[in-house]
């Protein structure tokens, strides 16, 4: 199998001939790798031999990406989806996000028709990740061109893109967005169907210009560490239907629909196979989330793709080789795919990694 024929047998509980990997690393640790022995010209997903690669989609209104100030250590910048932050410069960090472009219904109405698709505008699908993207995007004949050579590669392509949750807290404000939901609903449904109908328009462009991926990775963090961060009925009047839209799109296409969610979002989990959710993603060990328990719950109705614990990954071997043992052995049967609990963080240093990877591969093959 190459790795996209090892991913797809994974997520369609079938048997592949070994476990699928992927990852997401802070850019403070790849950095750091650099200097303990990994080379400055082999990517990650090289290095590591990793099954699944990624593009990105910019769904946002586009206003305009600029630094607004800077010094060695931090910065402070408008972002195209709406809002202004500081953060760390050049590393991964907490953010503090403010001046939202969407406070409230007469400022949506107002900037409503960002949200739609130029065709002759630059691309809206790249490499780079949407986060942060300062460089210029490329035009679609770039884009298609880059997608050709990454899809050459033989990895399971998928295409980034934020949820309706995650993209409308964005430019509205979070804690305005969480008092809203039961506020305004009707107005955060239609900023969250307006959103998804874009993704749409993009998704269809790409399929016009040969860019189809594998799967869709929507990002939605709905859920802290204990349950979802709002009612499932109040998910369900608001954002349902929007994500419902998005994966009916999705089943027509015949692309995989994937969906990362950090925190313990597990009492949404039925609807959201409904929704046409086929694999789940970091699947927090904290939040007292454990694969081996939803297998048994859930079956083959849903995949799953990390929860190796990221603080055990930097504690005893003994305990970090029993966490790994204890799960990935489900990938032999299909439906499980190894990524940690969230992201890796600097304190895990590239021998320790490889050693992670070396030992999922031994008992998930």
């Amino acid at each position: 199998m190459n790795s996209r024929q090892r991913v797809k047998a994974s997520i369609n509980f079938e048997k592949p001939d070994r476990i699928a990997c992927g990852e997401n690393i802070w850019q403070d640790t790849v950095a750091l790798w650099r200097t303990q022995g990994m080379p400055q010209d082999v990517s990650v997903e090289d290095f590591f031999q990793y099954d699944v690669c990624a593009m990105a989609l910019d769904c946002s209104p586009r206003y305009e990406q600029k630094i607004l100030d800077k010094n060695d250590r931090w910065y402070t910048y408008q972002d195209r989806w709406g809002y202004s932050a500081t953060k760390k410069f050049a590393a991964s960090s907490s953010v503090h996000f403010f001046d939202h472009k969407t406070p409230g219904p007469a400022a949506w109405e107002a900037t409503k028709h960002r949200w739609s698709l130029d065709k002759n505008d630059t691309a809206r699908i790249d490499k780079a990740s949407y986060f942060e993207h300062f460089d210029p995007y490329p035009t679609w004949s770039e884009a298609a061109e880059m997608y050709k050579q990454m899809y050459a590669t033989g990895r399971y392509m998928l295409f980034a893109v934020y949820g309706p949750w995650e993209s409308t807290w964005r430019h509205t404000g979070y804690e305005s967005l969480l008092m809203n939901m039961a506020l305004e609903p009707d107005w955060v449904a239609d900023m969250a169907n307006t959103h998804i109908d874009l993704v749409i328009d993009v998704l269809r462009h790409g399929l016009d210009l040969g860019m189809r991926p594998d799967g869709i990775f929507m990002v939605d963090d709905l859920a802290e560490t204990r349950s979802p961060l709002f009612s499932p009925a109040t998910w369900r009047k608001v954002l349902k239907p929007a994500t419902a839209k998005l994966g009916d799109f999705l089943k027509q296409n015949g692309i995989d629909f994937w969906m990362h969610c950090c925190g313990n979002p597990e009492i949404l989990f039925p609807e959201l196979i409904e929704c046409g959710v086929q694999v789940m993603n970091p699947l927090q060990a904290s939040a007292g989330l454990n694969v081996v328990e939803l297998r048994k719950k859930y079956g083959s109705k849903l995949a799953y793709y990390g929860n190796i614990s990221v603080p055990k990954m930097s504690g005893p071997l003994d305990i970090l080789e029993e966490e790994i043992k204890s799960k990935v052995w489900m990938a032999k049967e299909g439906g499980y795919l190894y990524h940690s609990d969230h992201s890796i963080p600097p304190d895990v240093d590239l021998q320790r990694y490889q050693w992670i990877l070396k030992t999922v591969r031994k008992y998930g093959s």
